[in-house]
């Protein structure tokens, strides 16, 4: 019975996490712009990062970098620049209208998740925090 119970538990869990990943990305694509791409401006700070930093960050490879770093000077919201240090790194930097979407697409984003997680209460939210953290910290 409580495997049953687990694989539901499991179930619920994911179809949860995919439905707000989906409605998050939806709400963004509204705005004019990707999850990886809001990520990476997310990632980008006043002094930029460099290409292989923010690959880490977003988790994927050179190849896919290039071209998601393209569309975004494509849409002036980002630009390429060498790093002192190092003529082969390229530092990501955001633009005037990249720090403009910046600020105006976080505090949205953030409201978002509130909303979407708005059907629980505080105390509900409290305890779903402590049993995920619970779950992650099982795997360590």
């Amino acid at each position: 019975m409580r495997d049953a119970l687990s694989y539901d538990v499991y179930k619920a869990l994911r179809h949860a996490y995919h439905n707000i990943r989906k409605e998050l990305h939806n709400r963004l694509a509204e705005n004019g712009i990707t999850w990886p791409q809001f990520h990476a401006l997310y990632h980008i700070g006043d002094d930029g990062i460099p290409t292989h930093e923010l690959a880490k960050e977003l988790k994927c490879n050179a190849s896919n970098m290039t071209g998601l770093i393209d569309r975004m000077v494509e849409n002036n919201w980002v630009y390429r620049a060498s790093c002192a240090q190092d003529r082969r790194v390229w530092i990501i930097k955001l633009t005037d209208e990249g720090k403009a979407l910046k600020v105006k697409l976080i505090p949205k984003h953030q409201k978002n998740i509130e909303e979407l997680l708005g059907v629980l209460d505080q105390h509900e939210l409290q305890e779903l925090k402590t049993l995920l953290n619970k779950l992650v910290k099982q795997e360590n």
